[in-house]
This record gives C-alpha cells, structure tokens and sequence, in this order.
C-alpha cells in the first residue's frame, strides 16, 4: 500500500466509527425495575392476599360491566394475562362475570363486596405508595412518573395496533 493510500485510510472516517455504540439495554433494566417496585408494593398488598396486577383491575373496574377487550386495553395488558389475573379475583367473589350485548362477549363488574375490598386494597396501596415516595423522594418519584408516561407516549406509535 502506498503512503498516500495509507494516510487517506487513516483520515477517513470508518463506517464502524460513525455507528454510535448502543447504551447498556433499557429493557433488562427496566424489567429489574419492575420487578422490584412489584415486591415493593405487593409488600403492602399481602395481608389482603393481593398481587399488584389484581390491584390495577380492582381500580378499573365498576359497577358498570367492562368487556375483557375493553379492560385490557385499558391496563395495556393481552387478555390471556388479565384472564389468569382476573380469575381468583372472581373465585373471592369481588369481580362478577355477566353476560355481554352478544354471547361472545365476556364482561366483568365489581361486586359489591368487591368495592368494599377495593377500599381496603387502596388503603394499602396509598401506603406503600406513600413508602415508595418516602424511600426515593417526592420529586424523583414525580420526575420517574412523568419520564414513564413520556417513554409510553413516544414508544406506542412505534408498536403493532395490538400493542
């Protein structure tokens, strides 16, 4: 190779050098996040024999019947999953199966007894949520919030429909 040649090869600028090196990976530890922040707030749901998941369709479910489709979109959740959560909350007698507008549809209300757990479980949670903001400070705890709902914002245009 000629020194004009080598010097040329020097000064140009690889296509390895301008592909920018990725960051450690978001989702591993986003998923260690979420795994720790489960325990965190399941530490406070225990006594009810609750789980986090079961928590979130406590809190969007009413007197009004939902349809599964429905409530899984809205816990951004894939109905196989809500189904297996959803099904001891019926075995307790909080959530009620009823019949929908056609014999497809499966749709859910909180029962009466229902709410009254509710209550209980939003107690428990509002401490563990109050724990949660003791332990990482208020403004962090604001500021992590708002940088999720950022992240989901910009992330569910990126995503299949069914997403």
């Amino acid at each position: 190779m000629s020194t004009s040649t080598l010097e040329r090869t020097k000064r140009a600028p690889s296509r390895a050098a301008a592909t920018p090196v990725p960051l450690p990976c978001t989702g591993a530890r986003l998923r260690r996040l979420t795994r720790r922040m489960t325990s965190f707030y399941e530490q406070h749901l225990r006594g009810l024999g609750l789980k986090l998941g079961q928590y979130s369709v406590l809190v969007h479910l009413g007197r009004e019947p939902q349809t599964l489709m429905h409530l899984a979109d809205e816990l951004e959740m894939d109905r196989t999953t809500l189904t297996r959560g959803i099904q001891p909350l019926i075995e307790h007698g909080w959530v009620s199966e009823v019949p929908g507008s056609d014999a497809r549809q499966r749709c859910f209300v909180l029962t009466a007894q229902g709410e009254r757990f509710r209550q209980d479980a939003e107690a428990q949670w509002c401490q563990a949520q109050l724990a949660l903001e003791a332990r990482l400070g208020r403004d962090f705890t604001a500021n992590l919030q708002a940088q999720l709902d950022q992240a989901l914002d910009r992330l569910k245009p990126a995503l299949a429909e069914d997403n």
